[in-house]
């Protein structure tokens, strides 16, 4: 059983015997968790802006293969400084839960960091959804079959079946993505969240 639920356990049982020293033994547990994971949280979308930035270093190999619009190369570009705001915001949680000194200051930042990781992991699904969309008709139109196929007598029905089959793969491509947010932020945020509870119940 978790060491905490052990504490809050015995704190409810000796309330009257060791009220003050409980009570600040568990906030005291809830609070170096809670900074542990938001600390974990900024490490990862540190480590996740350095591969980002390793593919656009590897990006002028992959356009002498294949032609991307320039407006997404810009859309690339432009992804970093929207990351990098959501990296200074962990940053800015991270500093914030480790010199808070009470519950209701702890409450407030773990809302605020599981808002920011919910808006971060939909911001970077979006893009995902995107570029893959992109990468798979340009993919498809550039290949032998795809350049015969269509041309300027394409049909609807043609570009129909390509968009059902860019849809299916783009979703395939979205919910692997998803789960490793999931492995890699869904854990921590569940951790966070029974911080969370933990520390409602210890609100005055």
């Amino acid at each position: 059983m978790d060491e905490l639920e052990l504490l809050k356990k015995d704190w409810q049982r000796n309330t009257v015997e060791y009220p003050e020293l409980s009570y600040n033994e568990i906030y005291k547990m809830s609070h170096a968790k809670s900074s542990s994971i938001v600390k974990w949280i900024f490490y990862i979308s540190l480590i996740e802006f350095g591969i980002g930035l390793l593919l656009l270093l590897i990006n002028p190999k992959i356009e002498g293969q294949i032609q991307f619009p320039q407006w997404i190369e810009i859309l690339s570009i432009l992804t970093f400084p929207v990351i990098g705001y959501f990296i200074y915001l962990f940053y800015k949680n991270y500093i914030n839960i480790t010199a808070t000194d009470n519950v209701k200051t702890l409450i407030k930042t773990i809302l605020k960091t599981r808002r920011t990781v919910k808006y971060y992991v939909l911001f970077n699904l979006v893009m995902a959804g995107i570029f893959s969309c992109v990468g798979l008709y340009i993919g498809f139109v550039n290949s032998a079959g795809g350049a015969e196929q269509f041309n300027a007598t394409a049909h609807f029905a043609e570009y129909a079946k390509l968009g059902l089959v860019i849809a299916l793969v783009t979703g395939v491509i979205i919910s692997f993505i998803y789960g490793i947010y999931y492995l890699l932020y869904g854990i921590l945020l569940k951790r966070l969240n029974r911080n969370y509870k933990e520390l409602k119940k210890l609100e005055v």
